[in-house]
């Protein structure tokens, strides 16, 4: 009897029995449990799989994964599984937390000109803060295409800046700073004649070589009517690769028309408050020869100005007869084939007359100040009465 029962019970072992059996018998959907047959507690027919409980290696199991090769998305314990939950080994990617050696910072893999060039469109504190980001990014910001904007909250750490950095050079301004005080926000300005000796000293740093943009636009406290500051001779130097160029309250010499300088590269040029005569300001645009943006605000010692342009897009204006002195009093647009707006800044303050001989492309004509009364197109010439200016 005890014979009898024990071969009974070795040949139930090598039974199959299927709990939902779809597969044809021998059709390899089965998983192995031991020594080739498959064993799901009551399995009668060959070739079915049970993926209810999984005792060991070779298993396919859902819930739970403690065997090499199966991908596991709620936790990982093994080397090859994906967890994007907690990563814990070397290898995974971890978007959410830097832990281990395989994380990806995809920032910090762009390249270095990439790099230098987002530190550079940053204010100048804020791109020098970068250093402290990691290793990657401490050289960065001394490589990186300057961009100094000098406020009175750095004019003391200018020299350290322009010692440490390397170049090149993409923008030198002297800004107004806003800041928050007891009344609400107001304005610190830099006047030039607390730094007049030491903007020359900065325009003549190396670190300024091949300069692109030049914003010099201090305060002057002389008044308008008074002594403005002489232009920097060291701005000169930039002539050739200036793309941008603003001034405000100095006054440019004569020594510009011996001078001729040339600006190839010149595409936008402001003058704001300053004092030229007629030939150094003809002079000093004739060297632009790639000039699309003019605009002349308030500016003194010009009576008179005849545009001669191939490349000159938008050309504003305004003058200041109010303060008295030469103001700009004919405005003569000779030759301007790429012109398309014509615009006067300033309806209380402009040109007395205003004359448009070739501009065939010009399609937009500001609003003209109360102060000009003819205005000259092609042979047509209108004398301007309050009514037609509004309906311009």
């Amino acid at each position: 009897a005890a014979a009898t029962t024990a071969a009974m019970q070795a040949s139930k072992k090598r039974k199959f029995h299927l709990i939902c059996d779809q597969d044809p018998p021998g059709s390899g959907s089965c998983d192995d449990v031991d020594g080739g047959s498959v064993d799901l507690s009551n399995d009668v027919d060959g070739g079915s799989v049970d993926l209810s409980d999984d005792v060991v290696g070779r298993s396919v199991d859902l819930s739970d994964d403690v065997d090499v090769g199966v991908v596991d998305l709620t936790d990982d314990v093994d080397g090859g599984s994906v967890d994007l939950s907690d990563d814990v080994d070397e290898g995974s990617v971890d978007l959410i937390s830097y832990f281990d050696l395989g994380s990806a910072d995809l920032i910090s893999r762009l390249p270095d000109a990439v790099l230098g060039s987002i530190v550079s469109l940053l204010p100048t504190k804020e791109g020098a803060r970068t250093q402290i980001i990691s290793r990657r990014w401490r050289p960065l910001w001394r490589s990186a295409p300057l961009n100094l904007v000098v406020d009175y909250k750095i004019i003391n750490l200018v020299p350290k800046i322009l010692s440490e950095h390397r170049g090149p050079a993409r923008r030198f301004s002297i800004e107004d700073c806003y800041v928050e005080g007891r009344l609400g926000p107001y304005t610190r300005s830099i006047y030039i004649e607390d730094c007049y000796d030491k903007v020359e000293g900065w325009l003549s740093s190396a670190a300024l070589d091949n300069l692109e943009e030049l914003e010099l636009t201090p305060k002057c406290s002389y008044g308008y009517r008074g002594e403005l500051y002489l232009l920097h001779s060291s701005t000169y130097r930039f002539s050739s690769t200036l793309r941008v160029a603003k001034f405000h309250c100095c006054h440019f010499p004569n020594l510009i028309v011996q001078l001729s300088l040339k600006f190839p590269c010149l595409k936008q040029l402001t003058l704001q408050k300053v004092t030229i005569s007629e030939d150094p300001l003809q002079s000093l645009l004739s060297g632009c020869t790639a000039l699309e943006s003019l605009e002349l605000k308030e500016n003194m010692g010009t009576g008179r100005l005849c545009i001669t342009s191939q490349t000159l897009k938008s050309l504003g204006f305004c003058a200041n007869s109010r303060d008295g002195g030469l103001f700009l009093q004919e405005l003569v647009v000779k030759d301007a084939p790429c012109l398309e707006r014509l615009l006067p800044l300033n309806p209380k303050g402009g040109t007395a007359s205003i004359r448009i001989i070739s501009a065939p492309k010009l399609e937009i004509l500001g609003m003209l100040s109360e102060d000009t009364y003819e205005f000259h197109l092609g042979s047509s010439v209108f004398q301007v009465a309050a009514a037609f200016i509004n309906c311009i």
